[in-house]
C-alpha cells in the first residue's frame, strides 16, 4: 500500500472516529464521512473499507494496538511490584492507557465516545460491539489478561454467573466516565468536577470499588436461584 494510500485511510478513520462519536453511528454515512475527509470521491469509504462495519473494526484496530501495548507494560510493571492480584493495579491497568490517549490529543480526543456509541448502542448496519467481541481482536492482549485476572479474583466473593456482569459494569463505568471526561474537555465543563488529575484520581477509587463491592444476601440468592444452585435457609 503506497504512502498516499495510506494517509487516505487514516484521515478517513480519524474523520469517522469524530463523527461517529459525535452523532452516533447510525447518523454518519459513508458519504457524509467522505466529504468531511476532504475527499472529492463520494464512495471513498467503501473504496477503502467496504462497509461501514469494516470502518468500525479499523477504528478499533487503529487504537487498540498502541493502547495494548501500554496496557500490557503497566501489567508487566505492576507483575514487578507484587501486585498482581491486587484490584487496584487491574484498574489501573485498564484505565491509565485510555486517559493518556486523552491527554496526548491537543486538538481533543473522540475515541471514548466513539468507544461508547460501539459498545452501547444498537446499530442499523453495525454489529453493536460486546466485551467477547472486543477480545478477539487485534491488540487486546492486556485486556484479555485483565479480564482472566478479575474474574479470578472476583470468583472467590461471588456467584458465578455474576462474575462476568461485574467485569462488564466495571468496563462500562470506566467507560462512561471517560466518555463524559472527553465530551467536557471539549467544553470546558470539568471545572465543578475538579482537576483532570482528581478526576481520574477518583475514578480509580470508584472503578475498584465496583470490582471489589460485596454481593448483598438477596443477590447471591437470586443468582444462585437463576443458576440452579441450591440456596441453603432459603
Amino acid at each position: 500500500m503506497d504512502n498516499q494510500s495510506v494517509s487516505t485511510k487514516l484521515n478517513l478513520i480519524a474523520t469517522a472516529e469524530r463523527l461517529f462519536a459525535e452523532h452516533g453511528i447510525n447518523a454518519v454515512s459513508l458519504r457524509k464521512i467522505a466529504t468531511d475527509a476532504g475527499q472529492r470521491n463520494d464512495n471513498a469509504v467503501t473504496y477503502h473499507f467496504g462497509s461501514k462495519q469494516s470502518l468500525v473494526d479499523a477504528i478499533f484496530e487503529h487504537r487498540q494496538v498502541p493502547i495494548d501495548a501500554r496496557r500490557r507494560a503497566l501489567i508487566a510493571a505492576f507483575d514487578g511490584e507484587g501486585r498482581a492480584g491486587d484490584p487496584c493495579a487491574i484498574a489501573e491497568a485498564f484505565t491509565r492507557p485510555l486517559v493518556e490517549l486523552l491527554d496526548g490529543s491537543p486538538s481533543g480526543s473522540w475515541y471514548l465516545r466513539f468507544c461508547v456509541q460501539a459498545a452501547y448502542t444498537v446499530h442499523s448496519d453495525v454489529a453493536t460491539l460486546t466485551l467477547s467481541d472486543l477480545e478477539t481482536r487485534p491488540g487486546t492482549l492486556g485486556l484479555a489478561m485483565l479480564r482472566e485476572r478479575a474474574c479470578r479474583m472476583l470468583r472467590d466473593t461471588l456467584p458465578e454467573v455474576l462474575v462476568a456482569q461485574r467485569w462488564w459494569h466495571f468496563t462500562g463505568f470506566i467507560a462512561h466516565a471517560l466518555a463524559d471526561l472527553e465530551a467536557r474537555r471539549h467544553t470546558g465543563g470539568l471545572r465543578e468536577l475538579g482537576s483532570a488529575e482528581l478526576f481520574v484520581a477518583g475514578l480509580l477509587d470508584s472503578a475498584t470499588a465496583v470490582l471489589t463491592a460485596p454481593c448483598r444476601p438477596s443477590t447471591s440468592r437470586l443468582a444462585k436461584d437463576e443458576a440452579g444452585v441450591p440456596v441453603r435457609g432459603g
